[in-house]
Order: C-alpha cells, then structure tokens, then sequence
C-alpha cells in the first residue's frame, strides 16, 4: 500500500469516521447514581492492571471535585485478570463510575480510549492510565484553569514513582507558574519532550467537532491525537500543581519495555503523518525535533533494544525516516539536548554508517570515564568528553557544576554551559515536588557563581542542583565533602 491508504488503514484522517464503526460492542454496569451532565470525564483504558487499579480508584472517588461532577470511565480490554472485579467492588460503594467491558481486545489503548470518547458526557476529558493516579485536588484545579482561561487544552503538573522515589517530569509543564492563553509556538522544545495522556485536559467539545481520536496503533496512538489537540487549540493554559503521578515502579509489567522494528515505523508513521499534513511552523518544527531525538538515541546509540544493533538497523532507520518524513526544511539537531545525538544524526543524514559504529563505540565509554576517570577536555569555554579518536567532533557536556568553597552561608561555584544558568534549586529528597526551594545565583564573570545557603541547610535530606533556561539540571561535584569539612 502507498503511504496514503497506509494513513487510512491506520485510522489517521480526521476527515474519517470509520474508526468508530470499526470498535467492539460492549456491556455496560453503573454506579446507582450517575450524573448526565459532569463537569469532567475521566477515561481509563484497562488491560491487566489489577496490582495498581485501587491506589488508581481510590484517588479517583476521594476528590475534591464533587462526585456529581464526575463521569469515571473505566474501559477493559477484555482483561483476563481480576480488574473487572476490583471495579465492580467500587461501584457497589460509590458513585459516578461506569464500567465498560468491551467484547473483544483491541491489542492497545487507542480502542479503550475511543470508545471513551464517544460515550463521554463531561465538559471536559481527561485520560488516565490504569497504573497511573492522581493528587486529590487535581481534577479540581483542573477543570478551573479551563474554566478561567477559555482555552481547549492545559498541562499541568506531574512526577513520576519508582519505587516510592518521587522525580520530577516533564518540568516546562508546570515550572513557569500559571500562563494562559499561551502560543504554542513559544513553547521550549523541551516541553515537546513529553506529550501524552498524563496531566493534561482538553475540551470535549474540540475533541467531538474535530473528529479526534487516538489512531489504530500499538505504539504512539496517542502521540496524533495530544499534538493534533494542541494545533486545534492553538493556545494552551500551563497550571502550576501538581495533578499526576506516573507509576514507574520495577516491577510493573503493565509498561511498554519493547522497542523493536515495529516500534520504530509506529512513531515514525505518526510523525510522517503530522509532517505531511500540517504547515511548517516552531510547534511543529520543535515537536518533530525531539522525537526525532529519542528516536536516534534509540536506534542509534542503545544496544539494549529489541532490534540487532549494526549496520543493517541504522540503514533500515535511514530508509523509515526518508520514506514516511520526506523533505524535512528545517535542522532537527537546533533542538536536540545532547550533542551525541547531534553527531549521530549528522552521521545517518550523510549516511556513513562506519563513522556511526566508531561514534557508537566511543559513546559507550565516555559516560563511563567522565564518572570514573573525569576524562574531559575544555575548549576555553566548556568541557566536553574526552575524544580518543580526534576524527570525532567534539562532544559538549551540557552542564557540569563544579563545587569550589563554602564560606558561612556562602557557596560558591563554577559552572561551565553554554546555557543560561538560572537559578539554584534546593529539593528534599524525599518530595522533591512540594518541598523544593529556587535560590538566587550570582554571576561573579568567568563561569563563577555564588548562592547564599539556608541557614538550616542539611545535605543529608537535600540536593542542591543547577538549572538551566533549556531545563537542564546538574548537582555540584565535591560539594559533599566541601559541606562535611565546614
């Protein structure tokens, strides 16, 4: 098939309403009492998540948003676990949950999801994954910032838990405080690191008259639609809260671990089908940028994938990207975060793949000895890694904070980026979200800086970390013992 039928095989045209046909029937138990008209619904696509659903429940019927208010949709896969159970013990206690249990497996959320969308009631949608939960006021505070800015679409904040660890995500969420109304265009390209379900709502009335649905993928069904809802809202509120928790726990089978061939042609048929159908413009520039980004990290520079690395796999990704992106008019690399990926980027656009594996083989060690061995060199205004093969460009180290002496409450610092410095942040390392501290820094020329510690500054409990304007975050090398011999 040519790229176009393969578009429509997989549901992509918005001016095609054959994916709602094409879902499964399924059967419907309630909550005794439902409301007609919520403020928001809440759309959970269910495959096998019985370990995580009550943490997941339980956030969802302890709002602080009335439950009147509130249509929970919980959507099954056909689960052959005990999910359909621990849901139907919710809706013998409370209210305002439906239970969707659909006839057949789709084989991945986009048809969960779907079959939310056009059963949904509320104002507003929102959509959660099983394994994930919210803060209790999130739907609250939520809705309210759509309420007050009239936007179609807003982000708010969230972390992700390993293990009980909490850490920050997707910070351009949620760092600059609440903006409304805001340009999509003039967002980082770091903001386009994370787009996805988590800690977004949109309006159901642009999703409805825009015919937006998630496509017919395993692998970034969701991408299409967050990117599309934004390009139709073309202005978006930012919150400043903390709404979302991701669970990334080690033991959660339920995430996706398998990035293979099949994973690569996914995302790259969802960012062919953006490229080719919306105009050139930062938003879209930014979006395709960072994914490009992950995608060469992936299939680039990490063995560790289900696809043999070699030769054959970087041609193979060449050939995906030309076919399903085409022409690209502008510089992917002005956006991507590090400057491995710059390289291996330059190498498969010029399509040297030997200059790729002897790339490849110097990346895989030069972490190592930054850590082990400080092995760096400095161009007179930043370090970078340490080339053993002088063929190789250079190799910039985004950030590297350099503790230089502590006096009274003063610390002093080296910082050599060629990014901003912004600001110095104090997080607890225990809830770095709630319980973090921004310092002022104090430029003192020549990469030198000083920050004014809290008088109660304790570093077993805290972490002090340099941020930059792209939201890049560094801790200070031998600040630990520069503190303990104070």
């Amino acid at each position: 098939m040519n790229l176009a039928e393969e578009f429509s095989h997989y549901a992509y045209p918005l001016t095609d309403k054959s994916w709602q046909s094409a879902l499964p029937n399924f059967t419907l138990t309630t909550s005794g009492e439902i409301s007609q008209k919520p403020k928001i619904s809440v759309v959970i696509a269910n495959y096998n998540n019985a370990p995580y659903l009550k943490k997941m429940l339980d956030s969802l019927v302890q709002q602080s948003l009335a439950a009147e208010h509130i249509q929970i949709m919980f959507l099954d896969d056909k689960s052959t676990d005990d999910s359909v159970k621990i849901v139907e013990t919710y809706i013998e206690k409370y209210p305002s949950i439906e239970l969707y249990v659909l006839d057949k497996n789709t084989g991945g959320a986009h048809g969960p999801r779907n079959v939310g969308i056009l059963n949904a009631r509320g104002e507003y949608m929102v959509f959660l994954d099983a394994d994930d939960w919210y803060a209790l006021d999130a739907l609250a505070y939520m809705t309210d910032l759509l309420d007050r800015s009239d936007d179609d679409f807003a982000v708010t904040g969230m972390v992700q838990s390993i293990n009980g660890q909490l850490s920050m995500k997707s910070k351009p969420y949620y760092y600059e405080g609440e903006i409304f109304n805001r340009d999509i265009n003039s967002l980082s390209p770091e903001f386009y690191g994370w787009l996805g379900p988590q800690a977004v709502i949109v309006r159901s009335a642009m999703v409805h008259d825009n015919n937006l649905h998630f496509v017919n993928q395993r692998v970034a069904d969701d991408v299409t639609f967050f990117y599309q809802a934004m390009r139709f809202s073309k202005t978006i509120t930012q919150g400043e809260r903390l709404t979302t928790y991701l669970n990334r726990d080690a033991d959660n089978e339920g995430l996706s671990k398998t990035i293979n061939r099949n994973f690569m042609i996914s995302w790259l048929r969802a960012l062919g089908y953006i490229h080719r159908t919306y105009p050139d413009d930062l938003s879209k520039e930014k979006f395709i940028s960072r994914r490009l980004e992950w995608l060469v990290w992936d299939f680039i520079l990490r063995t560790d994938i289900g696809y043999a690395f070699g030769k054959k796999r970087f041609k193979d990704f060449k050939t995906q990207i030309d076919y399903y992106l085409g022409q690209i008019d502008f510089d992917p690399t002005r956006h991507f975060r590090t400057g491995a990926r710059v390289v291996a980027w330059q190498y498969l656009k010029e399509e040297d793949f030997a200059k790729i594996m002897s790339f490849h083989r110097w990346h895989r060690i030069s972490h190592l000895g930054v850590r082990k061995f400080k092995a760096f060199e400095f161009d007179g205004e930043q370090f970078a890694f340490k080339r053993f093969n002088k063929k190789h460009p250079l190799v910039k180290i985004n950030v590297r904070a350099i503790a230089e002496k502590i006096e009274e409450d003063k610390f002093y610092f080296k910082c050599f980026t060629r990014e901003k410095v912004e600001y110095v942040e104090l997080r607890e390392l225990k809830d770095p979200y709630h319980n973090r501290v921004r310092l002022k820094v104090k430029s003192l020329g020549e990469s030198s800086y000083v920050i004014h510690l809290p008088k109660d500054f304790d570093n077993e409990s805290y972490r002090l970390l340099v941020i930059t304007d792209l939201w890049h975050e560094h801790g200070f090398e031998g600040f630990a013992q520069l503190f303990n011999k104070r």
